[in-house]
């Protein structure tokens, strides 16, 4: 029997939220502070204030291009490092080392050394991107090269076809849904990882606005921001899905 796809009800969907609102509004009257857990109606009226004043959209692009331009930067390293990493396992057990201290090195470790090199700036958050990404990037494609079917490659080899078309054709048709993945994954932590990197050490952006709000001990501005970085970064991790299924439907060969 055909195991029956399992479809996505709006009306669940709706009344989880309802239920994740109303555990906050419980949680709201129980503390009953509203520096320290504001109701949902005064972040609602907060957020309504921060889109009165202007220029959400604008720290929204903000981080939106310094995460970008991290993930950008991290595909431009990993991509051909992680190829490598795939076919040699000699140059993989020479970058080991190096991709677990990036791991594991603490964000906050590195933001204290980029604000002494770079100081404030945009430098910090998309470095900050950088480092996080690579190594889940390195990984991925290592291991997409690595599922190439050997003897599919032998048989390449026999009948003369030529590298360029043996890296096309075969390299990169076991790559893709591990690249892919590899993205999926990435937009949601580049955005996040972009905020804490402005919160720290940025000039401008979502991490400013939350900042700014917590300094002044504004704590329904301080959820409000954070609720608009949350559905920002679930529609872009959306948006990711819907074009991925798009190119899928019209043949692009992803």
């Amino acid at each position: 029997m055909r195991n029956k796809a399992v479809k996505k009800s709006p009306g669940k969907l709706f009344l989880g939220i309802l239920i994740l609102i109303g555990l906050w509004w419980l949680i709201s009257l129980a503390v009953n502070s509203e520096l320290v857990v504001p109701s949902p109606y005064s972040v609602i009226t907060s957020l309504m204030d921060i889109i009165k004043e202007g220029n959400l959209f604008t720290a929204l692009l903000s981080t939106f291009s310094k995460a970008v331009a991290g993930l950008l930067i991290s595909l431009a390293i990993g991509l051909p490092l992680g190829f490598f990493m795939g076919i040699s396992k000699s140059f993989e057990e020479l970058l080991r080392p190096g991709t677990m201290f990036i791991r594991s090195v603490p964000i906050i470790s590195w933001l204290s050394s980029i604000l002494v090199i770079w100081g404030i700036g945009w430098q910090a958050p998309v470095f900050i991107v950088v480092v996080s990404l690579i190594p889940h990037i390195l990984f991925n494609v290592s291991q997409g090269v690595k599922t190439v079917d050997v003897k599919l490659l032998e048989m390449a080899k026999i009948y003369g076809v030529p590298k360029t078309k043996i890296i096309k054709n075969i390299y990169i048709g076991s790559l893709v849904p591990f690249l892919l993945s590899a993205i999926k994954v990435s937009i949601g932590t580049m955005w996040k990882v972009a905020i804490v990197g402005e919160y720290i050490a940025g000039d401008s952006g979502m991490g400013i606005k939350i900042s700014d709000a917590k300094f002044y001990l504004e704590t329904p501005r301080v959820f409000a921001f954070t609720m608009v970085a949350v559905v920002c970064g679930l529609l872009l991790e959306y948006s990711f899905d819907h074009l991925i299924a798009r190119s899928k439907l019209k043949g692009l060969g992803i």
